[in-house]
């Protein structure tokens, strides 16, 4: 993220970014829409990052794209620990991860699936199931909305999710 430094390094930045904008012909309204994002998603990277480095956690793989407004992978120290991302029009962040089954296990997931889903539910982590050829996933993830997110909602999620994964991959032998 460009970070401007002196009041002529800023003024040259909103002429060229007015400059953008009235060149892309879009409406005031769409115009107004457009910065608030821009200011929602440089807001929402600085609080993410800060949080995590609060937290020791370090955040890497960032992405952004029309469909999501920030992602990134969370790690501590080697461990991989999920990620969190936010969409655009979401009104909050999602802390996931991925678990996936060998399909030689369909057997012990599919007995075992209903006591992982009352597990996660009960403690406000989602699921989502999906069969690909050789696996089964499941998408593991709670949802902070932006007014709650602060150290301690993100660490707790981060937990839960991290507990949930836990049982999940011990009911399945992975």
């Amino acid at each position: 993220m460009v970070r401007p430094s002196s009041r002529s390094d800023i003024k040259s930045v909103r002429e060229k970014l007015f400059a953008v904008l009235i060149d892309s012909g879009v409406s005031a309204n769409d115009a107004l829409k457009v910065l608030s994002q821009c200011q929602a998603h440089i807001r929402n990277t600085i609080m993410v990052e800060t949080i995590a480095k609060e937290c020791g956690l370090k955040v890497s793989g960032f992405r952004a794209n029309e469909h999501l407004e920030l992602y990134y992978d969370l790690k501590r120290g080697r461990h991989e620990m999920g990620y969190i991302s936010k969409g655009w029009d979401d009104p909050g962040f999602r802390i996931g991860d991925l678990v996936k089954i060998p399909k030689q296990k369909l057997a012990v997931f599919k007995s075992s699936v209903l006591k992982i889903l009352k597990f996660c539910t009960t403690n406000g982590i989602g699921m989502t199931v999906e069969q690909e050829k050789d696996t089964i996933e499941i998408q593991m993830d709670g949802v902070i909305y932006s007014e709650g997110f602060n150290k301690t909602t993100f660490m707790k999620t981060l937990e839960t999710l991290n507990e949930c994964v836990e049982k999940a991959e011990d009911m399945m032998g992975c």
